[in-house]
């Protein structure tokens, strides 16, 4: 057999089984293409947003894979940031930078998301 005739093998890591990391997943990308709409002139507040939106998807990406306090810490942070976000969002909506629609649309995903976070974020014992 061919190495092109090979089919790829199917990979499922923890972060696959979690709702909350395909809502993180889906607030990144939405945000970052908002982001990449605001005019110039509001550089750190984009930069913020954009790594805080990174860094609540790929805290829920390891929290996936964490136990126990481990975990329950890193999806706590993970809710930080997507707050942090959100924050963003509301006043880049404020200061009339962005379509309210858009952003009402991302406030949801990434409300969902830090609700999500809250449930994950409890130890369990």
């Amino acid at each position: 057999m061919k190495h092109s005739d090979r089919r790829p093998t199917p990979r499922h890591f923890d972060h696959h089984r979690l709702d909350a990391w395909h809502v993180a997943k889906q607030a990144l990308i939405e945000g970052l293409a908002i982001l990449d709409d605001v005019p110039r002139g509001y550089g750190k507040l984009v930069d913020q947003a954009r790594r805080a939106l990174s860094s609540s998807f790929t805290l829920t990406s390891e929290g996936a894979a964490r136990t126990g306090a481990d975990r329950s810490y890193r999806m706590r942070c993970a809710r930080g940031e997507a707050n942090e976000s959100a924050a963003v969002f509301e006043v880049l909506g404020e200061l009339g930078l962005i379509k309210q629609q858009r952003i009402e649309a991302q406030l949801d995903r990434l409300w969902r998301l830090s609700a999500m976070l809250t449930g994950l974020a409890r130890v369990r014992r």
